[in-house]
């Protein structure tokens, strides 16, 4: 096996290269989902049956995949700021021994969950086809994250990075070619759903290979000299314990974390079941527009029955663009956590700050514009990226919600990370697991009002992850002793983004249709960028440690962009 000496990445390089990949992740994502719930495709129907399979699978992944990536990353980095590189080598071989237990737990899990969940939720009965296309692709994650949390740890971000665009494109060439060609053999959304899940399995079997190459063919950058003097690696029941005892609480707060989806595909669509069945006049009354213009694309009237998966498919598009920011956030989580967790393991006060105020400052950053674009100009957006009037009608109004739930929930989903690296898994846990809670009770009781229906949902998400990103905030000061600048980490963003989002009420091109909206978003996200210099929000510190920073630090304090 060729070695290749290791080069650690700072906060800031890694989560630059995790960014971009992200970004271009999301990209193709968009590529993929936006056609797939074009009217000419799966329409909101069908995108209802892919919504519905898909949340059902993601708190399955996150059981059976969470805990363990972010649990060898922190022993990773851990272990290394020790110099102990054979305990290094002694987690990853423990870890895929504990993934081939959790990968086959984790399926039969599924499996016993689809026709229970599909009688709960779905009257047709249709949804089913697309969780069996995805219940495969259990295994391959397991391989993903074993490699990935191992790189994650060693401070090298590349391997991610890369699997990750090898994924998004299998999904994108083959969900969309297989989804395409099934409906044109069946003429059935339902079953084209189900091979859109499919291209999305076999995604992730192509960057699980890879990963299982790149980590054979040229190693991790741990050198012979390195291992020849670290000490003896503990025994594998030890690092199994200490693997799992790490992991457990990780697993459960990822779980609790990810129970939108969870909570939205069960309840929300029961409860939408129940308001249909009662106040079907109420509902068709409200969205008449919209399903009138569904009955005009579809060969059949949309019935009763089909309403709740119809307004779940609209609730998928909205998230789906809501959900671009904590995803993307949520990488800065995964960069920092190796980072933060290996100044803690020194106590280095001033480096612990550091790594504590430059992910905050980066996610809102990112998350405050995003938010503030949406809730300015969610119809607008929805109105852009889809051709319903239902897209537009009913998913514009859950998109501006959304908008006020992606501010804080990009920032708390990395905060969550940073409480773990620091072993503090429980409260992380804890915080998750109430904002969790919340989400149900108001989901409960807002869903379940006619008037309101489908909206409860994105209500429920913002004041779920409102609480969870103050009670996260609250427990990084109290438990690291380290009191971030607000002023300069979120407030200084904040009010750029109240800037950016304003401009659009006055720079106003609704009128000009989809270029208008084009051209608002663009003059928004330059006012953005000059108000950050006017409030002088970058500083030295957060551009050194980017990829070639002093030259860029030089050439930002000619233009005066840093004073």
């Amino acid at each position: 096996m060729a070695e290749k000496k290791r080069k650690q990445q700072s906060f800031e390089y890694g989560a630059i290269i995790l960014l971009c990949s992200t970004v271009l992740v999301k990209i193709i994502g968009a590529i993929f989902k936006i056609p797939l719930g074009d009217e000419r495709l799966l329409g909101d129907l069908g995108f209802g049956y892919f919504s519905s399979a898909y949340d059902l699978f993601l708190p399955i992944y996150t059981l059976a995949m969470a805990g363990l990536p972010i649990a060898i990353s922190r022993v990773v980095a851990e272990k290394t700021a020790q110099g102990k590189y054979k305990d290094v080598k002694k987690s990853l071989k423990v870890t895929g021994k504990i993934f081939a237990v959790t990968g086959i737990t984790a399926t039969l899990i599924m499996l016993l969950l689809i026709n229970p969940f599909v009688i709960l939720t779905d009257a047709t009965g249709k949804t089913i086809y697309s969780i069996y296309a995805i219940v495969p692709s259990l295994f391959f994650c397991c391989v993903m994250s074993t490699y990935r949390g191992y790189f994650e740890g060693l401070r090298n971000m590349y391997p991610t990075a890369v699997s990750d665009i090898i994924e998004a494109l299998g999904k994108l060439i083959l969900g969309l070619g297989i989804s395409y060609a099934v409906l044109k053999l069946t003429n059935d959304v339902a079953y084209a759903a189900a091979g859109a899940m499919l291209g999305i399995t076999i995604g992730g079997a192509a960057s699980a290979t890879f990963l299982f190459l790149r980590y054979k063919i040229r190693g991790d950058g741990i050198t012979k000299q390195e291992l020849y003097e670290a000490p003896p690696a503990v025994a594998d029941k030890i690092m199994t314990k200490t693997l799992i005892f790490i992991a457990i609480p990780i697993v459960l707060t990822s779980l609790a974390n990810s129970v939108t989806s969870l909570v939205d595909v069960t309840m929300v669509k029961w409860q939408l079941n129940r308001i249909v069945g009662d106040s079907s006049d109420v509902i068709r009354n409200m969205y008449a527009s919209s399903i009138a213009d569904y009955n005009l694309s579809s060969q059949e009237a949309l019935n009763d029955l089909e309403i709740p998966t119809f307004l779940y498919g609209i609730r998928g598009k909205a998230f789906t663009l809501y959900n671009l920011i904590p995803t993307i956030t949520s990488v800065l989580g995964v960069s920092a956590l190796p980072v933060l967790a290996s100044s803690w393991t020194k106590q280095d006060k001033q480096l612990i700050k550091h790594n504590i105020e430059s992910p905050i400052k980066f996610t809102a950053l990112i998350s405050m514009p995003a938010g503030m674009g949406f809730l300015f100009m969610g119809t607008q957006i929805m109105g852009l990226v889809y051709n319903t009037t239902a897209s537009y009608e009913i998913g514009g109004t859950m998109l501006r919600i959304y908008g006020l739930a992606a501010m804080f929930a990009g920032l708390a989903i990395p905060m969550t990370s940073m409480l773990q690296s620091i072993g503090k898994e429980i409260i992380s846990l804890r915080n998750v697991a109430i904002g969790a809670i919340i989400k149900v009770i108001v989901n409960y009781i807002f869903v379940g009002i006619p008037s309101i229906n489908i909206q409860g949902a994105a209500i429920g998400t913002f004041v779920s992850y409102l609480f969870i990103f103050v009670a996260n905030l609250l427990s990084i000061i109290k438990y690291t002793g380290v009191k971030p600048n607000i002023y300069k980490t979120i407030l200084k963003p904040f009010f750029a983004a109240l800037c950016c989002g304003a401009s659009t009420l006055v720079f106003d091109f609704s009128y000009m249709g989809k270029l208008g909206t084009a051209l608002e978003i663009v003059i928004a996200a330059v006012v953005y960028l000059v108000a950050l210099i006017v409030l002088n929000t970058f500083e030295p510190d957060d551009i050194l440690t980017l990829p070639k920073g002093e030259k860029l630090l030089n050439l930002l304090i000619k233009l005066k962009i840093i004073r």
